[in-house]
């Protein structure tokens, strides 16, 4: 990032339930035609880590929809991007979630990377690679939009805009990267920047992210021009320190985007008043179990992606169950009521993927 240019970051509160005029107005507010040329080829990463939609989970597939139906506006051509997950297709996902659907109907279409042709590129300051092969659809647009979700992440604190990139890479077995996943994501990062961030935050995911965490409503829609600052942003939010992080802390230190708040333009909603604290991931033993497994690519790859994975999770989410973990986190899913007509507790222990 060129020292003198400084991120804008816009802040809105949706006052209805779908967001859909937050969304608009955050579109506007960045001024996204700046970003945005015209007749161009862009590509939007949703945060699609779960076959089924839940919100807080994955990416709003209507607010998913109302993006590509603005961008689409200027653009020649939008594709909405997503890679195999660790046990399932990447069309299963667009389908499964109600993307294809939403997409197609704002004149857009969805396209797996992992299926792709592979193309091999340079790396800008590539930690983890000088060069290596990218999907067509990255290689090709001419423009990036990265549309998270506000979540934590039990490995990584947070779930944002920069490890939203982790789902770009094509392997389906990506997991073997989790033990260096800031290189991984800093160099596809820096490869695709994100020339706009548009973060779902109607709902958030907090505690155990990014997948067994508890859904927590902000009614927020966060905009930025810069992956690092506006990653920044959304932890000033969620009440975490941005460089606790790694995701973060190694994208700061390449250069890639400030984290400090007088290095950033702010707009819309005052800081103060959308400040909402996540709790952080559990400290449990099987979360410390975990950490430890994705230190190790082959086992993590044998525990995620074979026959042992069911065996694994069940007997994790035995030990949960006696120790009182289970029963607690399940009951302040339902306190919050954001599931309720959701059968969310049979999709956790049928889909849960890694994210």
């Amino acid at each position: 990032m060129i020292e003198s240019d400084r991120p804008m970051v816009h802040i809105e509160r949706a006052k209805e339930e779908r967001g859909l005029p937050a969304l608009r107005s955050t579109m506007e507010a960045l001024d996204w035609t700046r970003n945005i040329r015209a007749n161009s080829r862009v590509a939007i990463k949703p945060n699609g880590c779960h076959i089924r939609y839940l919100p807080g989970l994955i990416t709003t597939p209507h607010l998913l929809g109302e993006l590509v139906r603005i961008v689409k506006t200027r653009a020649s051509e939008v594709i909405v991007v997503e890679s195999d997950l660790q046990r399932f297709n990447a069309m299963d996902v667009f389908e499964g979630t109600g993307y294809l659907e939403e997409v197609e109907k704002a004149d857009g279409r969805c396209s797996n990377l992992t299926e792709e042709e592979q193309i091999k590129v340079k790396v800008p300051g590539g930690q983890m690679w000088k060069e290596r092969t990218m999907p067509r659809s990255l290689v090709e647009c001419d423009h990036f939009i990265s549309m998270p979700v506000m979540k934590t992440h039990k490995l990584w604190l947070v779930s944002l805009g920069i490890k939203n990139q982790f789902g770009n890479v094509p392997e389906s077995d990506r997991v073997k990267y989790q033990k260096y996943l800031p290189q991984v994501v800093g160099d596809f990062n820096a490869y695709r920047p994100a020339d706009l961030v548009i973060a779902d935050g109607l709902i958030g995911l907090e505690a155990d992210g990014p997948i067994a965490g508890i859904p927590k409503r902000l009614d927020l829609i966060v905009g930025g021009t810069n992956l690092v600052a506006t990653d920044a942003v959304m932890c000033n939010i969620m009440g975490f320190d941005p460089l606790a992080s790694g995701l973060i802390k190694n994208m700061y230190e390449r250069r890639l985007g400030p984290i400090e708040l007088d290095r950033i333009d702010l707009s819309g909603l005052p800081l103060d008043k959308a400040r909402s604290k996540f709790r952080g991931p559990s400290q449990d033993i099987i979360s410390k179990m975990e950490r430890q497994v994705r230190r190790h690519p082959k086992l993590s790859n044998f525990i995620y992606r074979s026959w042992f994975f069911t065996f694994a999770k069940r007997t994790a989410w035995a030990v949960r169950s006696i120790s009182g973990y289970k029963g607690g986190y399940e009951s302040e899913v339902e306190r919050t009521g954001l599931w309720k007509d959701y059968d969310w507790k049979s999709l956790m222990e049928v889909y849960t993927p890694i994210a």
